[in-house]
């Protein structure tokens, strides 16, 4: 995955920035936090870089590959129902807290971080 890029959506009338960054093969890390002071969310999503997968992806069963391996970037749509699930779940992002979280498998919900 190439370096990660800052980009800016907007949920709800406020201003978010965003980045996506790996975390190993399989698992990437989305993080988004408003400008000025306050806390991030970093929420923990299944994403099979295709790169860096390509032997087990073109090794797999005809037509199961996207049954094993999640193959779909985050994209802004993702992330503006991440920090839709997030807020409404009760995170605040003025407050200095950083809040983890991990997308479930199928991109549906959130859930606590097994940390």
């Amino acid at each position: 995955m190439a370096r990660s890029r800052i980009r800016s959506i907007v949920v709800e009338d406020i201003v978010y920035r965003w980045t996506v960054s790996m975390i190993d093969p399989g698992h990437v890390m989305v993080k988004v936090w408003r400008d000025g002071p306050g806390g991030a969310l970093e929420v923990m999503a299944i994403f099979d870089d295709p790169w860096l997968n390509y032997g087990p992806i073109i090794t797999a069963p005809a037509g199961r590959a996207a049954e094993v391996f999640e193959l779909s970037p985050i994209a802004p749509a993702l992330v503006a129902k991440i920090v839709q699930q997030a807020l409404d779940a009760g995170w605040q992002a003025h407050h200095n807290a950083t809040t983890r979280l991990q997308l479930t498998r199928d991109r549906e919900r959130l859930e606590p971080s097994p940390e």
